[in-house]
């Protein structure tokens, strides 16, 4: 069965279209495209609290990314509602940070707020009709490889149920991305071919059985470790398909890994273990 499935959520693309329009961790033609709609003082609201908004996996992940661009994407409310909700609890005095902190974040949220609606009825309508005749490529691929099976007998463990849901959006080419917003929802753009795409999902499907084989270890605890569970991940992608590259970084942890092979197995914590005792 595959568990590796696919969204195109109004609201998630919301949130990453004004980062994208804001140059606020993307810089591209999606937010040249539509720049002009927005107030340049409101962008630049956005743009000016980049590091706080903004991930760079494994090496940086901003202290407003969580409460401003996970929980909207996530929350089971409108991101329209979600930001009044978080304006609301700023002014009723329930979080102690300081003044000026406050104030900016419900600077940000007001302009978030600001062109919800306009997003909605102008511009979603379009980007949806653009994510959903990708989604149905991405999955006929999927469908066809039974990937997610084999990376689970591979690995040795199995994701719950319904799976891994990859949240297409149309606006991050260039930036971040694979941004996990929930513990199996992770952001993808849609600007790659899709053999690419396939094999960068892939590589983040395998980053989840990753967190329950190695739930044990350190390898999820902080950055210092990233490229060897990078590498880990790339090893057995490129066990199921040889042809397959989705990170070209950490071909050198798989290249260890693979060394390690011969005394190791396939097993992810022994590879693991013997990859930091190197």
């Amino acid at each position: 069965m595959n568990k590796i499935l696919f969204s195109a959520d109004p609201d998630i693309n919301y949130v990453f279209h004004m980062l994208s329009v804001a140059k606020c961790g993307y810089d591209n033609a999606y937010g040249e495209k539509y720049r002009g709609r927005y107030d340049s003082a409101d962008l630049k609201c956005i743009k000016d609290h980049e590091f706080h908004l903004t991930v760079r996996g494994g090496e940086h992940c901003g202290d407003w990314y969580g409460p401003m661009v996970c929980e909207p994407a996530r929350s089971g409310l409108t991101a329209k509602q979600y930001y009044m909700e978080t304006i609301a609890w700023i002014e009723s005095g329930n979080l102690d940070l300081p003044d000026d902190t406050l104030a900016s974040i419900v600077r940000v949220c007001r302009v978030m707020i600001r062109y919800y609606d306009d997003f909605m009825g102008n511009i979603w309508p379009e980007e949806k009709r653009r994510i959903t005749g990708y989604i149905d490529t991405m999955r006929k691929l999927f469908e066809e490889s039974d990937f997610s099976t084999k990376a689970e007998a591979l690995v040795g463990v199995s994701l719950p149920e319904p799976g891994f849901i990859a949240a297409l959006v149309s606006s991050v080419e260039g930036g971040a991305e694979a941004i996990d917003i929930t513990d199996t929802q992770d952001v993808f753009g849609i600007d790659r071919n899709p053999e690419a795409e396939k094999a960068f999902i892939s590589h983040e499907f395998i980053i989840y059985l990753l967190r329950i084989a190695l739930k044990n270890e350190d390898a999820f605890l902080s950055f210092e470790n990233w490229m060897l569970t990078e590498g880990l991940a790339e090893y057995y992608l490129q066990k199921i398909d040889s042809n397959s590259r989705s990170f070209q970084s950490c071909q050198e942890q798989v290249e260890v890994y693979r060394q390690l092979e011969s005394t190791c197995g396939t097993d992810a914590v022994m590879l693991y273990r013997a990859a930091l005792k190197r």
